[in-house]
């Protein structure tokens, strides 16, 4: 070696370039490049002669691969070397380093010219036209740092980009990523990451994905890498060799990106590895994150604080790793536990105690153990220690990353993250009022990927102590999920339902989310107030509590809540029958139906098997079957037959002997009937109604609030509303008729306004009718007062309507006026019945079979006020049903009248004739028969006063009528007019004469 290094500084400065130039070149084809010992000679004098003939050097260097590039393909050169063939590659190695040792050695100045060209780009053309065998890959790799350490030792570099840089990363990644994963065989990869450490200190430097790429690389290439056995002294150095040129790299590509972001990109490209299932890929990936730390703790400190949340997802993701089941990975968990924790202290100017480090410290002892029940007890006693360091943010960036975590590990990492979890939750939660939607969301999106029913069950636990705390945060949230409800939120519900206390809270909570959509909207007083008034999916809300009820304990009866869950059913099944049922819009959450839903989960379904299961649930048989003969919850799933079916259910509740829920339900049902929301005032109503016709509300004192709440209802403009609240006031008389005289005054006023109200449909009159029938039966004459008459005068008005149920019901209500009457509005009445005799009289042959029998009822029962015993003596022996015993009567009604007032009798043919033009076809035959009986019994005064022409021809344009039966009965007067008509020329002077 003497020789070589002598003549190297003797050619540098001794001799003129051209026999320097002759020299080297013999040099070069004399050497045996085989011998080590003559191949590192030369490159050594080639080196030092650099010193001072660089250009020299160079050019001799490419002098000879020009000539030699003649024998490229054979790579013989015989005519030099007949003893010792070259090799192509040993000579394309020794040529690599050549240059980088020239590099080594030259002057600055003269590198800074040449290192890109010609000697990196000859470095990179003589590995690339190789064959890259481990021995060019290592002289390769050594003329990369030899060039890239001779740069780096220029002092004044100032902007010096090394235009190569891009072209030798790409190489060596290239080789980093052919080496095999499984073996270490050579300093191959070692080597390669040297490279890159001093490649990554010259400009340009490495973009940040860059740096990413290349310790992906490079932490894939060892970390997977098994540890060798204690045999191979050889292969133990390979490996420590390239876990330090790992670190190293590591080091210098974090050294250009010393931030809380160049910390977190390191970190993640480490997670997959502190994760994986091999436990020295585990070992290794956490001493390197650890090794890292103590870099970034040590150049950084406290100058540049960590991100928000980032300080929770870091711990997170170590967290885990005290329980271990490698006691090196554990213990090293630890300290990089412990280097974060101190850390944060730091940055955060937060008291972190001797006594913490003294507990954390008897902690990492501890965890040397073996037994993994203690280990857990160890990490959880760190959690709680750690948990006081955390603000919010934190603590949801923490329970985020080990939840994202689940599954990733084997059942000890699953358990060690959900109990650091629940000791946070537990010592934090009630702090957490604003992370529990983000906190949440973590638990329920993750949960389903939880195997290992232990672990699912303590982190439902989790999820159950924020409910505690945060009742409608979380009830909110899980009402958001989507529809069909998945097996996870479903185990979540069934946990609530086996704390029956807190089940009942829950039922309280998800009734009163149905309720809200029929009361006014409040306004938000708190956190927890917005969260509870947000829009949830009703049905989803449903299929909750029919879980609830269903899965609750049996021997628990739920008699206290079966009221207001009945109640609240009712009101949905309501809503549901009109636009109210659409699902609301949540704009700010996941869809409500990720698909098409069964046909059976649908509001009206899943509310009436609710309704079914609670019936179920009161152990009443009776009642059950009384339910179903009854056809109730058919009744019920019809939007025809609603209203029908809650008066049938709320009617059964009424008479069940088992009626000690009937007060709450009252109440509910009178708060029902404020509802600004339609639906619910009319289901309330319904209910109501029916009870109404029981003593209970007058029982309860909710009588005189109900009777407000439904005259309100009465004055409303939607017909079912106004109907439903008359009905209700009507069954007072059922229910309390000794309350009738005191509402007296409101009854018959609402009664009146559906009588003769603007636009007041048949139905509401009618309704207001039945009232009437049912309250007159209560009261006296002197209850009435000035609405007697106005009540008289209304039902005469009703008499000839087009309406059959008009018709009957103003018979009917006329009929108790007329029993109700005694000695003040006789008279009155007396007059009444006169201007409503002739269309009584008819209408008993009314085609409307009850209100003809109505009628005939009615006019009987006025018969006295005319005064006459024959008219009594007649009606009493009357048969209504016979048509010849009415006209028997009608006759004798007529004779009377021609004895005592034939001038009433003439009035009446007058009034009768006007019914020929009636829409009713039997009514116009009866006025025919009626008008024949009035004529025969006229007296001739009266006759003569009659317009013939103008009665025959009202008779005669019957003739023409499409009944039969109008035009036979119109004849047969027209035959009585004729008779009437000579009976008066013969009665006149004229005809005597």
């Amino acid at each position: 070696g003497f020789l070589y290094r002598a003549l190297g500084f003797t050619l540098a400065t001794g001799l003129e370039a051209d026999k320097v130039e002759v020299l080297l070149l013999e040099l070069l084809y004399k050497t045996d490049y085989s011998n080590d010992f003559d191949r590192e000679g030369v490159i050594l004098c080639f080196g030092l002669c650099a010193r001072g003939q660089a250009k020299t050097v160079l050019g001799v260097l490419h002098d000879f691969e020009e000539r030699i590039q003649e024998s490229e393909q054979s790579w013989q050169i015989s005519a030099w070397r007949k003893d010792h063939p070259w090799r192509r590659e040993t000579v394309k190695g020794a040529l690599m380093v050549m240059y980088s040792c020239v590099a080594s050695y030259c002057h600055p100045q003269m590198l800074l010219i040449h290192v890109d060209n010609p000697i990196t780009a000859k470095i990179i053309h003589h590995y690339s036209s190789s064959c890259q065998d481990i021995c060019l890959k290592l002289a390769f790799m050594k003329s990369v740092v030899q060039v890239t350490d001779a740069i780096k030792n220029i002092k004044d570099l100032e902007d010096f980009q090394f235009a190569q840089k891009a072209t030798l990363t790409g190489i060596i990644m290239a080789i980093i990523k052919a080496e095999p994963t499984d073996s270490l065989v050579s300093p191959v990869r070692t080597m390669a990451m040297d490279a890159l450490s001093y490649l990554s200190k010259l400009k340009p430097f490495y973009a940040t994905e860059e740096s990413s790429e290349l310790m992906d690389i490079s932490i894939h290439s060892v970390i997977s890498l098994q540890p060798p056995g204690d045999s191979n002294e050889s292969i133990k150095t390979l490996y420590t060799n390239a876990l330090h040129a790992l670190e190293q790299l590591m080091e210098g590509l974090m050294q250009r990106h010393l931030d809380p972001k160049g910390l977190q990109e390191m970190v993640h490209l480490l997670e997959k590895w502190i994760l994986s299932e091999k436990e020295w890929e585990r070992e290794k990936a956490v001493n390197l994150h650890l090794h890292l730390m103590k870099i970034y703790v040590q150049s950084v400190g406290v100058c540049i604080p960590l991100k928000l949340g980032q300080f929770g997802g870091l711990v997170g993701l170590i967290a885990p790793g005290t329980c271990d089941s490698h006691r090196k990975t554990r213990l090293a968990s630890m300290d990089v536990l412990a280097s974060l924790l101190d850390l944060h202290a730091s940055q955060t100017c937060s008291s972190w105690g001797a006594s913490k480090e003294l507990e954390l410290e008897k902690c990492k002892e501890d965890l040397q153990g073996s037994d993994m029940e203690k280990i857990f007890s160890i990490s959880s006693r760190i959690s709680k220690v750690a948990c006081l360091q955390f603000n919010c943010d934190e603590v949801v960036s923490l329970v985020q990353k080990l939840c994202e975590n689940f599954g990733a590990m084997d059942l000890q990492h699953d358990k060690a993250s959900v109990t650091w979890i629940c000791t946070f939750l537990q010592m934090r939660v009630k702090e957490l009022e604003d992370k529990v939607p983000e906190i949440l969301g973590a638990i329920l999106a993750h949960l389903p990927t939880v195997d290992h029913r232990d672990v699912r069950r303590l982190l439902i636990e989790g999820l159950l102590l924020l409910a505690h705390y945060h009742q409608e945060t979380v009830l909110t949230a899980l009402l958001r999920q989507p529809l069909p409800m998945e097996s996870h939120l479903t185990e979540v519900w069934l946990a609530v339902a086996e704390n029956v206390p807190f089940a009942r809270t829950m039922l309280h909570a998800l009734m009163g989310r149905l309720q809200a959509r029929f009361t006014p909207r409040a306004n938000a007083a708190s956190k927890a107030d917005i969260w509870r008034l947000a829009a949830v999916d009703p049905l989803m809300t449903l299929c909750t509590i029919h879980l609830l009820v269903e899965r609750m304990d049996w021997d628990n009866r739920l008699l206290d809540l079966f009221p207001d869950l009945v109640y609240t059913l009712l009101l949905q099944l309501g809503s549901s029958q009109g636009p109210e049922a659409v699902s609301p819009v949540l704009k700010t959450w996941r869809l409500i139906h990720t698909g098409t839903l069964p046909e059976e989960v649908n509001l009206q379904r899943v509310t009436i098997r609710s309704m079914q299961l609670l019936f179920r649930r009161l152990n009443s048989e009776s009642l059950l079957c009384t339910l179903e003969e009854q056809g109730v919850w058919t009744l019920l799933e019809s939007s025809s037959t609603f209203l029908q079916g809650v008066s049938q259910l709320a009617r059964l509740c009424v008479k069940s002997p088992q009626g000690y829920y009937r007060q709450r339900l009252s109440e509910l049902v009178l708060r029902g009937m404020a509802s600004e929301a339609l639906s619910c005032r009319i289901s309330s109503t319904a209910v109501c109604m029916e009870f109404m016709s029981d003593p209970i509300l007058h029982q309860e004192k909710l009588l005189k609030r109900a009777v407000l709440m439904l005259e309100k209802g009465a004055e409303q403009e939607d017909e079912v509303l106004r109907v439903l609240s008359l009905r209700a006031l009507g069954n007072m008389a059922l229910g309390a008729p000794r309350k009738v005289r005191q509402y007296r005054k409101l009854l018959l006023e609402k009664c009146l306004c559906s009588l003769r109200g603007p636009g007041v449909s048949t139905s509401v009159t009618s309704e207001g009718l039945e009232v009437l029938a049912k309250v007159l039966v209560e009261l006296r004459e002197g209850d009435l007062g000035s609405t007697f008459n106005a009540i008289s005068e209304q039902c005469r008005a009703f008499f000839d309507n087009e309406s059959e149920l008009l018709r009957l019901k103003a018979f009917i209500v006329f009929g108790k006026l007329a029993q109700v009457v005694r000695i003040s509005k006789k008279h009155f009445f007396k007059q009444e019945v006169k201007k409503a005799w002739v269309p009584l009289m008819l209408h008993c042959q009314d085609p409307c079979s009850d209100a003809a029998q109505a009628c005939v009822a009615t006019m009987f029962q006025c018969v006295h006020f005319w005064g006459w015993r024959a008219l009594q003596s007649s009606a009493d022996h009357s048969d209504a049903a016979a048509p010849k015993e009415m006209i028997g009567f009608q006759m004798t009604l007529c004779s009377v009248l021609t004895q005592k007032k034939p001038a009433v009798l003439y009035n009446f043919l007058l009034e009768t004739m006007t019914y020929v033009k009636s829409n009713l076809s039997r009514i116009r035959i009866a006025a025919c028969n009626l008008a024949g009986i009035i004529m025969k019994q006229m007296s001739a005064h009266y006759l003569k006063k009659l317009d013939f022409p103008a009665l025959r021809n009202s008779l005669q344009e019957l003739q023409l009528d499409s009944d039969p039966g109008v035009w036979r009965a119109a004849l047969e007067t027209l035959n009585i007019l004729d008779t009437c008509s000579q009976q008066r020329l013969l009665a006149s002077p004229e005809g005597i004469s």
